[in-house]
């Protein structure tokens, strides 16, 4: 093979892992955008079980780009748990690391990895998988109306 020959083959090599890697990017970048938000859960289960929410208690989840939140709230705006910290999509792999909050939840998770499997339908995200700590959890969350 010639030195120009093999200098075109290494260039199309270069150029098409440049555009496999720019795909693979913008593919995350749409998953993420479809997470981008604010989101009020509206069931769960946890180990299992189907959890009931308190009368007047919320627990909304704000999403950025590259960060993420949940607060639970009463009626009178008392935060009584909340976390937050950075997290990655890849694929259908959410992963969330606390690094902020309160509540005793929180010191179960602080700093390790959450990993879940996620789905968008609609208005309606669907998170499942199993806490640092071993508690599998499965829950909706339904985009929030803008007021």
């Amino acid at each position: 093979m010639s030195r120009t020959a093999i200098r075109l083959l290494g260039a199309i090599v270069a150029i098409s892992v440049t555009t496999a890697a720019a795909e693979e990017r913008r593919s995350d970048a749409k998953s993420v955008n479809r997470l981008i938000g604010t989101w009020r859960q509206v069931s769960a289960k946890y180990g299992g079980r189907e959890h009931k929410f308190p009368e007047g208690v919320t627990t909304l989840k704000h999403i950025t780009p590259t960060e993420f939140m949940w607060v639970t709230y009463d009626n009178d705006g008392n935060v009584m748990r909340a976390a937050g910290g950075p997290y990655t999509i890849k694929g259908e792999e959410y992963r969330e690391t606390p690094e902020y909050g309160l509540g005793p939840d929180f010191t179960l998770i602080k700093g390790k990895a959450q990993t879940f499997t996620w789905k968008v339908e609609s208005d309606k995200w669907y998170h499942n998988g199993k806490l640092s700590n071993g508690l599998t959890i499965e829950e909706v969350w339904e985009r929030a109306a803008q007021k």
